[in-house]
Parts: structure tokens; C-alpha cells; sequence
């Protein structure tokens, strides 16, 4: 029993609260929005949707594809300037570690050139008027 009056509180302790993605006040979590997506690794621009979560955002491409990357901040200041960071086919854990399928041979002592600093880069612009809809409605669309 003193175990678990020991463990609780450490527990409780330890547990962050859990945030949503706001603008101006408003939780923007779970709203599929049409947006713009830079990737600095490839140069490309791309035409997405992308829905929200806590500190998070899933960045859904044509053809099925999708990749989650990490805000930078998780509230919005400009929807047209949204950076964060997260390499394809990887899941951010935190802001250092990632999982996922791509194999980084850095990790088994193989020298390779190196990467540019800011390959993981995403910035996302949101569509201006996808957006300005969202706000004035107030309820997430599907």
C-alpha cells in the first residue's frame, strides 16, 4: 500500500495535460484543412490536407499517403506560416526522437555527408479561405 501511495503522485505528477492546436483561442484539433506543404528535403511544394493533434500534425497527400510532423509551437500565430519538423516515413516520439521504416546509417557509425540542418523542415500554409470558414463556422468539417 505504501507503494502505491508512493507511485501515484509520481505518476501524477509526471503527466503533462494534454493540449490542443489553437488559433486565437480556438481549438483547430481534428479539422481536415486544405493547406500547402513545403518539405525543405525535397524543395517541394505540395497541395495537402492536414488535421491537427495536440502537438502534432498529420499531413495527408493525394494518393493516400501521409506523414505526421511536430509543431514547432502548438499555438498559431499566421495559418500561412506553420513550421514543424519530421522526415518521411517516420513518426515523431518527441522533439528529438523519431520512429519509423527509414534506416539511418549514422546511427551504426557509417559516414555519410552531411545533412543539410534543416532536411525534417515542413512549413505549412493553410488554405486562406478553407480556414476563414472553418473559424466563422466554428465546427470541424469531415
Amino acid at each position: 500500500m505504501k507503494v502505491l501511495g508512493l507511485v501515484l503522485p509520481t505518476l501524477l505528477l509526471l503527466t503533462t495535460p494534454v493540449m490542443a492546436v489553437e488559433y486565437q483561442g480556438k481549438n483547430i484539433d481534428g479539422t481536415n484543412l486544405a493547406a500547402k506543404a513545403y518539405y525543405a528535403a525535397t524543395g517541394g511544394v505540395y497541395n495537402v490536407q492536414v488535421r491537427f493533434k495536440q502537438n502534432r500534425a498529420t499531413i495527408y497527400f493525394d494518393g493516400g499517403y501521409q506523414t505526421t510532423i511536430q509543431l514547432q509551437h502548438r499555438v498559431l500565430t499566421d495559418p500561412s506560416n506553420i513550421q514543424g519538423f519530421g522526415r518521411l516515413g517516420q513518426i515523431p516520439v518527441n522533439r528529438v526522437f523519431s520512429i519509423g521504416l527509414i534506416y539511418d546509417n549514422s546511427f551504426v557509425g557509417e559516414t555519410q555527408p552531411s545533412k543539410p540542418p534543416l532536411e525534417g523542415l515542413w512549413r505549412i500554409s493553410l488554405d486562406e479561405e478553407d480556414f476563414n470558414n472553418f473559424i466563422q463556422k466554428g465546427q470541424s468539417k469531415f
